[in-house]
């Protein structure tokens, strides 16, 4: 058959010819592209459907501090909304002042509804400056509040609980940001009926920005979880809930990772000194570089290894620099940076801070 197509090609006149071919190139052209767009939408479903995977441990539908499903009450009324509680935090450090702040700049509490305790004295001036509450104690903090945040260093939250345990009612909600410290751990000493959530943020909560995990005990519903989402979610862009032993891996990935995103835009930066730039705009490319990739990331359907495709043309700047980090381990140096941090995060609990203990104290004024 293709010999004699053949033959009948040769007596045709080349206009005939050419006549007799564009149909066959068109059709082969929109075959070629209806196979590219089903790859491209094949693609697309394969990452709906991981995100979706992702998605079914989120519980939360909605970023609000009211809950979309409340539990019941003996006496019949719907509990309050998160501006109805009274919020008190144990330790006023710089993550307790980013969401307690935070809170009220968003308008989802006013200041006189929060009371915090800390045993720095500057602390608690900075509180009433702030126009929020001091209370004398743990146990008379824990007396006033509905949700008690627990912001303190992971080796004295033993001394807290048994502190705080005799003035602990079901009625009442406790948030951990206490790296390292398990649900059980409180539940230890509360009571097994506990309502305990276990949060990992990050230090960008200071600028809104934060990346947070949560995890609740048994007793907490919905409407629980979906208060604790809205309070973070008022200082930040991803709140996510996971099952709490993936919480460690939250700690070195998210928790610790804004250290290795500030060493990468100081490695930037001095590179870009290296290469004849003034420091102030080293430093300022280097930012806006990190802050435009990741908005590219959060904004875009596509893989982060597809954006970096789309950067690096064949035999270019951008695949010499890449073939210089692939050589110099640098996947591997993040991925064993977030699994020493994970592990360091289940030691924390265990580990005594020798160092805090011999810190110099600030006396009263």
């Amino acid at each position: 058959r293709l010999d004699r197509a053949e033959e009948g090609l040769a007596l045709q006149p080349r206009g005939a010819i050419r006549a007799m071919w564009r149909p066959l190139a068109q059709t082969s052209g929109r075959l070629l592209r209806a196979s590219r767009t089903g790859q491209a939408m094949s693609h697309r479903r394969l990452q709906l459907r991981r995100c979706a995977a992702v998605e079914l441990v989120d519980v939360p539908s909605k970023h609000s501090s009211e809950p979309s499903e409340r539990p019941p009450r003996s006496d019949g009324k719907a509990p309050k909304a998160l501006r109805d509680l009274k919020l008190g935090f144990i330790g006023w450090g710089a993550m307790a002042q980013a969401v307690s702040l935070g809170l009220v700049r968003r308008g989802l509490t006013e200041r006189q509804s929060i009371m915090a305790t800390d045993i720095v004295p500057e602390m608690v001036e900075a509180l009433g400056r702030k126009g929020l509450q001091a209370a004398a104690s743990n146990k008379d903090l824990v007396n006033w509040a509905d949700v008690i945040v627990v912001a303190v260093k992971p080796q004295v939250v033993d001394k807290v609980i048994a502190e705080i345990s005799g003035h602990w009612t079901g009625n009442k909600m406790l948030v951990s940001i206490c790296a390292g410290i398990t649900i059980d751990q409180y539940l230890h000493g509360l009571g097994a009926d506990a309502k305990v959530v276990r949060v990992m943020p990050n230090t960008p909560c200071l600028v809104g920005e934060a990346a947070t995990a949560y995890a609740g005990s048994a007793s907490c519903t919905d409407w629980h979880l979906d208060l604790v989402h809205g309070m973070f979610a008022a200082v930040g862009g991803a709140t996510h809930r996971v099952p709490e032993y993936l919480l460690n891996a939250v700690t070195g990935l998210s928790g610790s990772g804004p250290a290795y995103v500030y060493m990468l835009v100081q490695a930037l930066s001095d590179a870009g000194v290296y290469g004849g730039l003034p420091r102030n705009v080293a430093l300022s490319l280097a930012t806006q570089t990190v802050i435009g990739a990741a908005r590219m990331v959060q904004e875009s359907d596509d893989h982060p290894s597809v954006l970096k495709e789309a950067v690096t043309s064949p035999a270019g700047t951008t695949i010499a620099g890449v073939r210089v980090l692939e050589r110099c381990g640098f996947n591997s140096a993040i991925i064993e940076a977030v699994e020493a941090a994970r592990a360091r995060s289940e030691e924390l609990s265990k580990t005594p801070d020798f160092l805090f203990e011999k810190l110099p104290r600030k006396p009263s004024t």
